[in-house]
């Protein structure tokens, strides 16, 4: 039998607050991309402005107009469990016309800077390393929450030291991969894609 799907319209605008999957791919089609283009995180560094002209278009046609680096921060006795960070911009400035302009780009996109003087990172340290620093994590995709952007991001200290409870999740993930991918290949195995880590979904 087939299930009666009367009100499937209330699922038309499912995932569409995330910049994933066929939303990412139309809008960076736009920019004569292809969604393609996310699976390769190093689209950072040779793509970025044109993965940000995308998102700010996305952004924009769902009214979000500010922007921001999320990221899981420890507090001064350990992790906060549950607690999040952000650093919020708005994405647009006023000209001499006072006339709004937006402005987004890949530099805006990737990375980000707070205050990282007040988590566990040493204390004897020059003024200019006190900053905690935030990087895009390209594994979790963007989102929308009313009005604001959220870019899943890690957060490091000026020696690179984890400021999140993120950053150690997604180096064991490289590990895992870098020594499972070794010791499948001892094995016989093809291993030419990598392997993805995840858990149950139980």
């Amino acid at each position: 039998a087939v299930r009666c799907m009367g009100g499937i319209e209330a699922y038309e605008d499912y995932g569409k607050a995330c910049f994933t999957g066929a939303v990412a791919d139309e809008y960076l089609q736009k920019q004569g991309a292809s969604g393609d283009l996310l699976k390769d995180p190093s689209w950072t560094k040779t793509h970025s402005d044109v993965v940000a002209s995308a998102v700010l278009d996305w952004a924009t046609d769902h009214g979000a107009n500010t922007f921001c680096h999320w990221f899981q921060p420890m507090a001064s006795s350990g992790v906060r469990h549950g607690q999040t960070g952000q650093v919020q911009n708005k994405m647009f400035a006023f000209n001499a016309d006072n006339q709004i302009e937006f402005d987004f780009k890949g530099k805006d996109l990737i990375k980000g800077e707070t205050d990282g003087s007040s988590y566990p990172n040493g204390g004897l340290r020059g003024t200019h390393c006190a900053g905690g620093y935030l990087c895009i994590d390209t594994s979790s995709p963007i989102f929308l929450r009313g009005d604001t952007m959220f870019i899943p991001s890690a957060f490091v200290s000026y020696y690179g030291a984890a400021l999140d409870e993120k950053t150690p999740l997604l180096r064991a993930n490289a590990a895992l991969n870098k020594q499972g991918c070794r010791l499948l290949k001892h094995l016989g195995l093809d291993v030419s894609d990598g392997l993805r880590a995840n858990i149950g979904l139980e």
